[in-house]
């Protein structure tokens, strides 16, 4: 997923919105862990390919993980990752660092789906589409974490863990 830069006016209205304890704890609270996942799952707004999406100042929209990423490197950093990879493949996950949330390219990212897409059981070949899925398991973890780790338990019963590729 491709994303512009920020401009300065961007990254100064970013950076308040960073810097802004009571945006990030509304930020935070659209954040819930699942029992026996690693990743951070995003609870508010999905975006049409199944990210999460934060508003914060007047009319002003990030991708969730983009947030995320910003609160642990910086506005500046952020504006020059032009993309961000899921290596858990979870769109809704807000965990940065090794394993989930980091800066890629769209080569990369690209790659990496590709690869990805087709092992059993993998999230990014979901028939239900990434939006959907995204949806359905963002609706869950609002009601009940335990409801997604159900549900991903069943899956991982039903296609088997799958290796890391790297």
């Amino acid at each position: 997923m491709s994303a512009r830069r920020l401009g300065p006016v961007g990254v100064a209205a970013l950076a308040e919105a960073l810097a802004d304890p009571v945006v990030v704890a509304r930020y935070a609270a659209k954040v819930v862990q699942v029992p026996g996942s690693d990743c951070a799952w995003w609870t508010g707004a999905i975006s049409g390919r199944g990210h999460g999406r934060f508003w914060f100042g007047e009319r002003r929209v990030v991708v969730a993980h983009r947030f995320a990423f910003g609160l642990a490197y910086g506005a500046d950093r952020l504006d020059d990752v032009r993309v961000l990879g899921h290596k858990c493949d979870n769109p809704l996950c807000q965990r940065v660092g090794p394993g989930h949330v980091v800066a890629s390219s769209a080569a990369e990212n690209r790659r990496e789906w590709v690869a990805r897409r087709t092992l059993t059981g993998s999230p990014l070949g979901d028939p239900r589409g990434a939006r959907r899925r995204a949806r359905e398991l963002r609706d869950m973890a609002r009601r009940d974490p335990g409801e997604v780790a159900a549900d991903l338990e069943r899956l991982r019963a039903l296609f088997g863990e799958q290796l890391a590729l790297w």
